[in-house]
């Protein structure tokens, strides 16, 4: 029954999604819509590396603003076409994300945090030192917009229907690999390092692994994003963004991919609703990551998860009292 509750749901919220373009002409809608999607590759990417491996990374930001400045680049100072530089920027965020998890892998828990976020900073330092190629502080301006097979992408509407696709694929392609084998020498790391080692995970190289992967959907995400605003800058990639990504897993649930995508949405939504508060922005999401962790530690996915299992267990319970033992009883609960 659950199930088929997630699945009726499931489709409800597609129909929506591909409904929008056309029952909505509002380019402000839109654009809320593609920063969105832009931040639900991002929460997801991380999510895996923080939820499913247990990896607690606070340089995520780094990757995406090596992905918006390597896709930036390619095609304003290179003239490589869109495609080909979105694709090699994702290589490339991967690239490096391989060179960073072999020194940083050999630090854990609150070290390895701090390590990442150490790296967050270097990045944002480079960005704003090298201004030869990056235009330090001043950024980025004058990015093509993006063309896909010839056809140039302008219109909000066809961003938004491209970040859309985007959003399925990295979802399709991180279910998938959460489903794996692969998958589940993952969460076993996450759960307990020496059994994995003990039935045969190779740990290093399942760590790296990962790290290459998020990094590579997060350069991605910086590469559209690049072409989307059509300028960047260091700010664009500070701390602080690293600190929203964790925020926004926090509060759909960690470990779960849907609740990265419903964390992402609502944490780009209300600021906008809120634009008076914008000054207190980072306060907001540092206050939700305290307030999720003590009263929704599972967030809100795994909060509506649990609450339609009681439910279905107390209606079970319900209509037919006579057919359950103690112990089966016990066993659903």
């Amino acid at each position: 029954m659950i199930r088929n509750r997630k699945y009726i749901l499931l489709q409800i919220i597609a129909v929506a999604i591909i409904s929008v373009p056309f029952i909505l002409d509002d380019k402000y809608i839109f654009h809320i819509a593609v920063m969105s999607g832009i931040y639900m590759i991002l929460s997801m990417s991380l999510n895996v590396q923080l939820g499913f491996t247990g990896l607690f990374s606070f340089g995520h930001a780094a990757f995406y603003g090596i992905g918006a400045y390597a896709s930036a680049l390619l095609t304003r100072d290179l003239g490589l076409p869109f495609v080909a530089a979105f694709i090699l920027s994702g290589l490339f965020t991967a690239f490096i994300g391989t060179l960073i998890a072999l020194p940083a892998l050999r630090l854990k828990g609150i070290f390895l945090a701090i390590g990442t976020m150490c790296f967050n900073e270097i990045f944002c330092l480079l960005s704003t030192n090298l201004e030869s190629l990056t235009g330090g502080p001043a950024g980025l301006p004058d990015i093509p917009v993006p063309s896909v097979f010839g056809l140039e992408i302008t219109q909000p509407k066809d961003y938004y229907i491209l970040i859309t696709l985007l959003v399925l694929v990295t979802y399709k392609v991180f279910d998938n690999l959460i489903k794996s084998r692969h998958g589940r020498a993952l969460t076993s790391i996450r759960d307990d390092e020496i059994a994995a080692r003990a039935i045969g995970v190779n740990i290093t190289n399942y760590k790296i692994k990962v790290f290459a992967i998020t990094a590579f959907f997060a350069g991605l995400s910086g590469s559209f994003f690049a072409h989307y605003l059509s300028y960047i800058s260091p700010s664009n990639f500070a701390l602080s963004e690293s600190f929203n990504l964790m925020a926004m897993i926090a509060l759909g649930g960690i470990g779960n991919l849907p609740g990265s995508i419903v964390g992402a949405g609502i944490l780009v939504i209300i600021p906008e609703v809120f634009r008076f508060l914008q000054d207190y922005r980072e306060l907001i999401y540092g206050l939700t990551i305290v307030l999720i962790v003590l009263l929704l530690p599972q967030g809100i996915i795994g909060w509506i998860s649990g609450l339609l299992h009681r439910q279905q267990t107390s209606q079970d319970l319900a209509g037919s009292p006579k057919k359950f033992s103690v112990e089966t009883i016990l066993h659903r609960i």
